[in-house]
């Protein structure tokens, strides 16, 4: 294994938080234009909602492999790193910002173990693919 000057290391941890953020504000967007809509007590579409979760997890990794340019382990620590961005800012939001959103208790229940469901499935899938894959056929930064 090759070292990594100090610089690049930052310059890569900063990379993986704003994936993470970007990763966040995915998820927002999704909520704010129409999921909110799906997410009701009761409603065949959170089936859809939580499966729906799966293949956005697994475009987010494959994302985060090619462009942070790691596989391995290191495909596994960036996710971590984004996940934890991603997992502090929504705890952040959902406690003092919850009206980013919804403004109904019952939605904001849903939602929030919808994102959970998807952090869930974004670290599996990273692992599965940090098994599998090789998407460091260039440099790392």
């Amino acid at each position: 294994m090759t070292q990594i000057p100090e610089a690049k290391k930052s310059l890569r941890l900063a990379f993986f938080v704003l994936l993470g953020v970007v990763f966040w504000l995915t998820g927002v967007l999704f909520v704010r234009m129409g999921g909110e809509a799906l997410f009701v007590n009761d409603s065949p579409w959170l089936l859809f909602l939580f499966a729906l979760a799966i293949p956005i997890s697994w475009i987010f990794v494959k994302v985060s492999a090619i462009l942070g340019k790691v596989s391995g382990a290191e495909l596994l620590s960036a996710l971590a790193i984004e996940t934890a961005t991603a997992t502090l800012i929504d705890g952040n939001v959902l406690t003092w910002f919850s009206s980013i959103y919804s403004h109904d208790q019952d939605k904001l229940l849903l939602i929030a173990a919808w994102l959970l469901w998807g952090v869930g499935m974004g670290l599996a899938i990273g692992y599965w693919e940090s098994l599998r894959g090789n998407y460091s056929a260039v440099e790392p930064l």
